[in-house]
């Protein structure tokens, strides 16, 4: 019996392998860019098609139609062309047709979907951080800044030339100011503003070392999370690792006169204070907020509400009182706050619990209207996979964020419009050159952060930075 299975699937196959078939629907296109809403200074959009040959995509505008070719599974739009095409069709949907033939013409097919191209252009320049995806150890880390209009990258930071330190948190106020950190014994906090580079120690005698933190629009004032960051192996086997703060705090950092400040509301035992953000006018901090707990033994009570605290930008100084303004409940753990720059919105990554989504696939991102304090959890977003680390674009239309959802191991740098009445697009992910980079590069796209202005260093230069260069001692200022 068994032998008369194997010759009946034997033949049934061979006469598929024989007949001209044709497929309906696109299910080999990766990455999946069906039915999408694209900013209209986007990268091409280059995919692949399985197996395909021979492949020919139509796209019917208002303003006319454009056709593209790719050959051996692999179509790779002209930039030229392909920037002309959505500087035609701003505020257009675009009807998309893709017909294609495998290999000797055994099979053909055709699918058909729409972009819609937003007038709404994004920021021009994306960092994110390169990293294993591994829980327990990391080797090489690199930071990269990528051109979203199209695919030139240069690394700002590459651990391999600093001792193998970790680099993380790069942040941008999207105006020209930034931080990026390198831990490790010559390490500091490398600070660009105005286009001058200098190397800070953010440790005082009073305060920790910064970690988390935002940059005011002015480019003035970062606020930042001083933490005791550790971490503990889940006995369970569905579950990896945590990572948590014993100690958390909020300081303020004075760029202008290198000066760090603290508030009594935001510092002592009894909480624990991370993720901190400022509002678009500068006047209000943003940040997550805890009972303080012994870990790691209950750091599944530890759960995140989402407060606030006034600060002003003539004294630098916050305010007396924290507020809490979304509670988070027995079952939500907020973190991840980042402000739109238009004064509407607060995103936040909500998971079921403690500071370190990441290894959470329940983690995902919730949208909240800072003027009628509704909460949107973003069906039309989240998947399956942990989705976190978030930045908004300039102008507030457009999100990145980090998400797991292809294979829950790997985060890659997905892309969503916001429309100014909270509506949202389907997700897509950050267009490469060659789609098959997220499939060959064995390591995870996290952090990623938008901004209008490119770094003025690279590698080589933090290298240099975290080789040679004494860092200057920030003074805390009571």
């Amino acid at each position: 019996m068994k032998s008369r299975i194997i010759i009946l699937v034997s033949t049934l196959l061979l006469l598929a392998g024989c007949s001209n078939r044709t497929d309906s629907t696109l299910t080999g296109m990766f990455p999946d860019y069906r039915d999408i809403t694209v900013p209209c200074n986007i990268a091409p959009l280059n995919f692949r098609v399985g197996q395909a040959r021979k492949i020919k995509v139509t796209v019917k505008g208002n303003a006319g139609e454009y056709e593209f070719a790719g050959r051996n599974g692999l179509v790779r739009f002209p930039l030229k062309k392909w920037h002309g095409m959505l500087e035609n069709e701003k505020g257009n949907t675009l009807n998309v047709s893709v017909e294609w033939q495998t290999k000797g013409d055994r099979s053909v097919g055709n699918d058909s979907f729409t972009w819609t191209v937003a007038s709404d252009s994004i920021d021009r320049y994306m960092s994110y951080r390169l990293i294993e995806p591994a829980y327990e150890v990391w080797s090489e880390i690199q930071i990269e800044q990528r051109d979203m209009e199209n695919f030139s990258s240069v690394l700002l930071g590459d651990n391999r030339n600093a001792d193998m330190c970790c680099m993380n948190c790069h942040t941008s106020n999207r105006n020209g100011t930034s931080f990026m950190h390198l831990r490790g014994a010559k390490g500091g906090t490398i600070l660009n503003r105005n286009g001058k580079l200098v190397k800070l120690n953010t440790k005082t005698e009073k305060t920790g070392n910064t970690v988390y933190g935002d940059i005011s629009a002015d480019g003035r004032y970062g606020v930042f999370t001083t933490a005791d960051i550790t971490f503990a192996i889940h006995s369970q086997v569905d579950l990896r690792m945590e990572v948590y703060d014993q100690r958390s705090d909020l300081v303020v950092l004075d760029f202008d006169n290198l000066t760090v400040t603290d508030s009594p509301a935001t510092s002592g035992d009894d909480y624990q204070e991370t993720f901190p953000c400022f509002s678009a006018d500068g006047r209000t901090i943003f940040f997550c907020r805890a009972e303080h707990h012994e870990q790691p033994d209950s750091i599944s009570d530890m759960h995140y509400n989402i407060a606030v605290i006034s600060f002003d930008p003539e004294t630098g100084k916050m305010g007396d009182r924290a507020i809490t303004i979304v509670r988070a409940g027995d079952n939500i753990s907020f973190s991840h706050l980042k402000a739109s720059p238009d004064g509407h919105w607060l995103m936040a990554t909500a998971a079921r619990y403690g500071t370190f989504p990441v290894w959470h696939k329940e983690s995902e991102l919730w949208l909240i209207d800072l003027h009628t304090r509704k909460i949107d959890v973003l069906p039309k977003i989240n998947a399956y996979g942990a989705d976190t680390y978030h930045s908004w674009s300039s102008n507030s239309r457009w999100v990145v964020f980090a998400s797991k959802r292809d294979d829950l191991v790997y985060g890659r740098p997905y892309i969503a419009y916001i429309g100014p009445d909270g509506n949202v697009g389907k997700p897509f992910v950050l267009p490469q050159k060659d789609p098959d980079r997220y499939v060959t590069t064995l390591k995870s796209f996290n952090l990623p952060e938008l901004y209008t202005t490119p770094e003025i260093y690279n590698a080589r230069d933090a290298a240099s930075f975290y080789n040679d260069v004494q860092p200057e001692q920030v003074q805390y200022k009571p």
